[in-house]
């Protein structure tokens, strides 16, 4: 990529094209770290002499070009629900002078390495998640576009509950750590009994029995290194969104549930949170800890749900609102 990683004013064409017209480019240098993309800052003066800074990352091939335009659609409806906690987007597109590589720019924002504010970033995540419900396009879960976790592409198809599209992106994350560390006997039973047994036993009372849940949108991977404060406000900046529209988080904070004991919204992170295991296990080939807690967890659902949906109703008091 022509303009990446260099301190000098060269910038591909079809770069400045998306930039504001009359702009002048001071400067391109690189701009934090990234193991996927990479990452620079763009300095700039615009046509009535203000100065403006942008953040561009790119990547390369086929991938590449899905990942750029997968993070232009999912920033933009972030930004469209925390326009003040999240970098505008301004464009997305491929290089005239290397036709495979792509990238992806935003508003640059000076961030400290400090972890945010735990009660201003939980309001923001709140907001967005209480202001996108119900906003879905045609009432479903899934998302418009494909997106990614790093390098693994998301299958966000359209689908009318919340078991259906977390069952199909299981399957996925399931496939791309097997590429990884190859087959597991004991994965695969217990695979086969988290798709017979525990998903429908944790996902299906929450749409069923006149109980409806709405979906929302959600960052899909919140963690500290996609969370810092603004260097000037302190305010959480938000970035590097995968975007879908589902029920709960994929990261360890959930926005709610129709059900509510703690045990049961505990059991639901827990299964959340093995397809982030799973990404962790696939991106890593040589680390075996991930696939071993994704494992744990699994045979701790499994023994607690031996009798899948047939068991709602009997276990933990049998009422729903025990549940």
């Amino acid at each position: 990529m022509t303009d990446t990683r260099t301190s000098n004013v060269d910038i591909d064409e079809n770069v400045l094209a998306k930039l504001p017209e009359g702009v002048k480019v001071l400067s391109i240098s690189p701009s934090g770290a990234s193991a996927w993309v990479q990452t620079v800052r763009i300095d700039t003066q615009l046509a009535d002499g203000t100065s403006k800074t942008y953040f561009k990352k790119g990547a390369i091939g086929d991938r590449g070009r899905e990942m750029m335009r997968g993070t232009f659609q999912s920033e933009q409806t972030l930004y469209a629900f925390a326009p003040s906690n999240v970098p505008k987007p301004l464009a997305w597109g491929t290089y005239k002078q290397e036709p495979d590589s792509h990238f992806y720019m935003c508003d640059f924002y000076d961030m400290t390495d400090d972890l945010p504010d735990i009660a201003r970033f939980c309001t923001v995540v709140a907001k967005m998640h209480l202001d996108s419900m119900g906003k879905s396009p045609n009432g479903q879960y899934g998302f418009h576009v494909t997106t990614h976790l790093a390098y693994v592409d998301n299958d966000n198809s359209w689908s009318d509950s919340w078991e259906e599209w977390y069952g199909r992106a299981l399957k996925r994350m399931l496939r791309e750590e097997e590429k990884s560390h190859g087959p597991d006997d004991e994965l695969k039973v217990l695979t086969n009994a988290m798709f017979e047994k525990v998903i429908p036993r944790l996902l299906r009372p929450l749409e069923t029995g006149g109980r409806q849940i709405k979906p929302c949108l959600i960052h899909s991977d919140l963690w500290p290194g996609n969370v810092k404060p603004d260097a000037e406000t302190d305010e959480p900046i938000i970035f590097d969104s995968y975007f879908t529209l589902i029920f709960d988080s994929g990261s360890r904070l959930m926005a709610g549930s129709a059900l509510p004991a703690w045990a049961a919204i505990h059991d639901r992170i827990s299964q959340t949170y093995q397809r982030y295991d799973l990404l962790h296990s696939a991106l890593f080939p040589k680390e075996p800890k991930f696939r071993k807690a994704a494992m744990d967890e699994m045979r701790h659902l499994v023994d607690k749900y031996p009798e899948g949906y047939a068991g709602f109703g009997t276990q933990l008091g049998g009422d729903v609102e025990d549940d």
